[in-house]
């Protein structure tokens, strides 16, 4: 079987402004500032997602001419749209493209600004819209065989600052509250995570069969369609493990590469999961003081609540089987006793193409 490669599309659109054209960047940083938000009926608005490999997809039409499946995006400070056959309705103005920062820089895209769009997810409406348009061929980091992304779109911060974004995986729905009046009730987990940057970081133990328990500070990125990946040399604590299977991740401004390790436990408020896990061994986008990535598998296993208002996030357990996490395990929630998570072995999938990451 093929190795796959994996694709982190999402988490590149961050586009941090370090070692970038300042001005331009910060343009389409602070575009979407104000712009207008048109709501069919009061808040709270639930709409129906799409779960690619633990990715929200959130379908929406663009101008209301072209289909477009946004992934919902914790990583993304700027609204994004993949230029291909799919956006071809939006006749997009690709005449301005050009490298937004260094060639060396992961986080570096190429890509054209589009103003004047309306993005209607159905029930809410945010208009004009500054987006990134990104040509799909400059995405193409898998040796030559050619993968379809399964979104064409990236949100994030355009709506985790307006809202109160629910994830409630169970139902296959998101649901937008009014930050001003959301009450929580349940029985999750509340996760202190600071936003920085646009970006929310939270506080983890780390814990695996060799090594002591550690702290790390972990960037959440639910665009990244990874478990968890950790940074050697951001902590002495993080050391890559040898003879490792290696993995290669695409970025919008080129490739990284990863060793997978031994699963390792993640604490997070008091509560510890069992999670794969890989480690950076080439170049990364690391924020100051970040050790590591918590993406889209992970928070696959839960609820999850966005609750930037208040600076946390809140992790639900599933009802029943949870999906498989890259490694190909199948996470359980225990019932009855003590609520913890359990892993069970499952045959792995064929993770050929666009895989997250």
């Amino acid at each position: 079987m093929r190795r796959p490669i994996m694709c982190t599309l999402a988490l590149a659109v961050c586009l941090l402004l370090s070692g970038c054209n300042q001005v331009e960047l910060a343009g389409l940083y602070l575009a979407n500032n104000g712009t207008p938000v048109r709501l069919a009926k009061p808040l709270p608005l639930t709409l129906p997602y799409r779960d690619v490999d633990g990715w929200v997809l959130l379908p929406a039409r663009v101008n209301g001419r072209a289909s477009v499946d946004f992934v919902l995006d914790t990583g993304a400070s700027v609204v994004a749209l993949i230029a291909d056959q799919r956006t071809a309705p939006l006749q997009l103005d690709m005449g301005g493209v050009h490298r937004l920062g260094a060639s060396d820089n992961l986080a570096a895209p190429v890509g054209a600004r589009q103003d004047g769009l309306t993005i209607d997810f159905g029930g809410l409406a945010l208009e004009d819209q500054t987006a990134l348009a990104i040509p799909a061929d400059t995405l193409d980091c898998t040796g030559g065989q050619k993968a379809v992304a399964p979104f064409n779109g990236v949100i994030g911060h355009d709506l985790f600052r307006r809202f109160t974004v629910e994830v409630n995986r169970d139902r296959g729905t998101v649901t937008l509250h009014d930050p001003a009046t959301f009450h929580y009730t349940g029985r999750g987990r509340i996760v202190p995570a600071k936003i920085e940057g646009r970006q929310p970081f939270v506080e983890a133990t780390v814990a695996s069969s060799t090594d002591a328990v550690y702290r790390a500070r972990l960037h959440v990125d639910s665009g990244a369609g990874i478990d968890l990946t950790l940074f050697p040399g951001s902590s002495p604590a993080i050391k890559a493990p040898s003879g490792a299977r290696p993995r290669e991740a695409c970025f919008v401004g080129g490739r990284a590469t990863y060793a997978v390790g031994a699963p390792i436990d993640l604490g997070l408020a008091g509560a510890t999961t069992t999670t794969p896990v890989e480690y950076a061994t080439g170049r990364e986008v690391i924020a100051s003081g970040q050790n590591g990535r918590i993406g889209a598998r992970f928070l696959a296993r839960f609820n999850v609540v966005f609750d930037y208002a208040r600076e946390r996030i809140i992790l639900e357990p599933r009802i029943g089987s949870f999906p498989r996490s890259a490694g190909g395990e199948r996470t359980r929630l225990r019932t009855t006793g003590p609520r913890v998570i359990e892993r069970q072995q499952a045959v792995p999938a064929d993770r050929d193409g666009w895989d997250g990451g």
